[in-house]
């Protein structure tokens, strides 16, 4: 069991938990038989469930994070509940069902590996046990990277409501220390399913001990914030298919665009930002002169683009999106600042805007035609004027909700779609991404759009070639 760390937050010894609620010894014959025809409705026999609270990291890594719950319930027989999801989180008590950003499909193909039940329908289960006066019993598990703090996690939507009965069960905390080597998260595996079926080490006697309440406790309710994945099964490693709706979308602006390549900038905390202006250069030189070349060898486009012709830039970026021209010269006046630019991405903040930034952008849409994503206001209104080669392609506020999640998915599927496709070289011009790996990792799949390449520093790029 090297390279981890298991620690229990509170009593070691589950035989001095408190449980004056637990319903196996209930001698109310009546509600015992209410009790068991609910369950038998939502789960064929007993319900037992593993409820995701919170999961640390944005879409693209908190997927990951969620199928590793998801195939660890099936190895704890338990049923995992779909979280709901909002502003690229899954969680509980977001504001959006799974189905918002996720094809349910994936978990029906997977029943082989685990059983779901929905948002939906667990809130059901819980409010007719509540209606009978029998309450879910339920434990907070945390999962965490390491003992250097953690992050801060959101409230139980449902123990507030009073549907779960958590008297008398303490947290319970797993310590793992990170790794991102595979081979020393080996035994990550056993050690998160012992913390699920409540097997610990004996303190006197070092020996391994099954307590016999974990069982009995109908809900796990976890809070998760990992780094890397631990699950063996293959099946885990391929990502959740996206909701039909935003496929769709993404279908219906890829033909509008085609033939088109996607650009992946993510500009937040490039060292030295003054990189921006020059990498910027080089985007413009390669839509000038490669791409165009490589868009008329791409069978996806070779009927669609002649001589020379510049394809369309779909961007995808953590920049403004929208903004005023003027906007841009008086930040450039003022130091790079301007109240009113404001990042695309929450985790970008306004303040860290620089010059180099405004700069670089400002000759990216001077020299070529760009387009970007927006969320409509709900009542479709937009005072900006954009520069003339920036072209915004607004989503409705009854398609996407204003939820920069949904946003983010479907900037990665036409990403995926695009004849092209580049990045910001890592640690140059850009951030290593999960977003970006993903996007990457699904064209390689797909051969006819397998065209993949990195910009950087003008010296950097003439080595390359």
């Amino acid at each position: 069991m090297t390279g981890f760390l298991y620690r229990w937050h509170s009593l070691h010894d589950p035989s001095k938990w408190l449980l004056p609620t637990m319903y196996d010894k209930d001698d109310n014959k009546d509600l015992v038989l209410k009790r068991q025809q609910i369950d038998e409705k939502y789960c064929g026999g007993p319900c037992r469930f593993i409820l995701p609270l919170f999961i640390m990291e944005q879409e693209s890594k908190a997927q990951m994070h969620f199928r590793q719950l998801a195939f660890m319930s099936g190895l704890v027989n338990r049923t995992v509940v779909l979280p709901n999801v909002g502003g690229s989180r899954l969680g509980a008590c977001l504001e959006n069902d799974f189905e918002f950003y996720y094809s349910r499909s994936w978990a029906i193909n997977n029943q082989e590996h685990f059983q779901h039940i929905t948002m939906s329908d667990f809130k059901q289960w819980l409010l007719e046990r509540h209606a009978i006066d029998r309450p879910a019993t339920s434990q907070s598990m945390h999962i965490h990277v390491n003992l250097r703090g953690h992050a801060v996690e959101p409230e139980n939507c449902f123990a507030s409501q009073q549907l779960l009965n958590m008297n008398g069960l303490p947290e319970r905390r797993l310590y793992l220390n990170e790794t991102a080597n595979p081979l020393r998260r080996l035994y990550y595996e056993d050690a998160v399913k012992d913390f699920f079926l409540g097997i610990y080490r004996d303190s006197d006697t070092g020996e391994s001990v099954q307590d016999e309440i974990t069982d009995k406790i109908e809900v796990l309710g976890v809070y998760y914030d990992r780094r890397f994945p631990f699950i063996h099964n293959p099946a885990a490693e391929t990502p959740i298919p996206y909701s039909e709706q935003v496929i769709s979308e993404a279908d219906k602006i890829a033909n509008t665009l085609s033939p088109y390549w996607a650009v992946h900038w993510r500009t937040e905390r490039v060292e030295p930002a003054s990189n921006l202006v020059e990498c910027a250069h080089t985007l413009v030189d390669y839509f000038n002169t490669r791409a165009p070349l490589m868009s008329s060898l791409n069978n996806s486009s070779a009927e669609s683009t002649t001589d020379n012709q510049q394809p369309t830039l779909f961007l995808l970026t953590d920049y403004p999106h929208v903004f005023d021209e003027q906007d841009v010269d008086d930040a450039i006046a003022n130091n790079g600042t301007n109240p009113k630019m404001r990042p695309a991405s929450a985790s970008f903040s306004p303040h860290s805007l620089t010059i180099h930034h405004h700069l670089a952008m400002q000759y990216v849409y001077q020299h070529l035609q760009v387009h970007v994503t927006h969320l409509d206001e709900q009542n479709g209104s937009s005072s900006s004027s954009s520069p003339a080669n920036w072209t915004v392609l607004p989503i409705g506020y009854d398609i996407a909700r204003q939820d920069p999640g949904w946003l983010g998915i479907l900037d990665k599927l036409l990403a995926m779609r695009a004849d092209g496709f580049l990045a910001g070289a890592p640690g140059v011009c850009g951030r290593k991404s999960s977003f970006t790996n993903q996007i990457m990792n699904e064209r390689l799949d797909h051969p006819r759009t397998n065209v993949i390449d990195y910009f950087d520093l003008p010296n950097s790029s003439q080595q390359q070639q």
